[in-house]
């Protein structure tokens, strides 16, 4: 059974997900469209990527992480992005 997790971020914090830590490095607009960039970390590796609304990454010996929202800022409000953690689909 999948088991998925909802979260919410903020640039410069560092979730972690099935001991990969994943770094929000930079939410905002690129090329014209919300974006995040991510330091994807784990004891072997680490990487820099960044990201669309909609796109997914599986993650080193863990599971998918879906970018579901991005939300620039505005002005008055922080911006933050919306993640979905699918542990279901864990890799090697």
């Amino acid at each position: 059974m999948a088991v998925e997790q909802l979260v919410t971020v903020k640039q410069g914090m560092q979730p972690t997900f099935d001991g990969v830590k994943v770094g929000v490095v930079k939410i905002g607009i690129a090329d014209g469209a919300p974006a995040i960039q991510f330091w994807i970390r784990t004891a072997e590796q680490q990487r820099k990527q960044a990201f669309r609304e909609g796109q997914s990454v599986t993650l080193p010996g863990a599971g998918l992480l879906t970018i579901t929202s991005i939300q620039p800022a505005d002005g008055s409000t922080a911006a933050s992005a919306t993640l979905t953690y699918d542990a279901g689909h864990v890799t090697d």
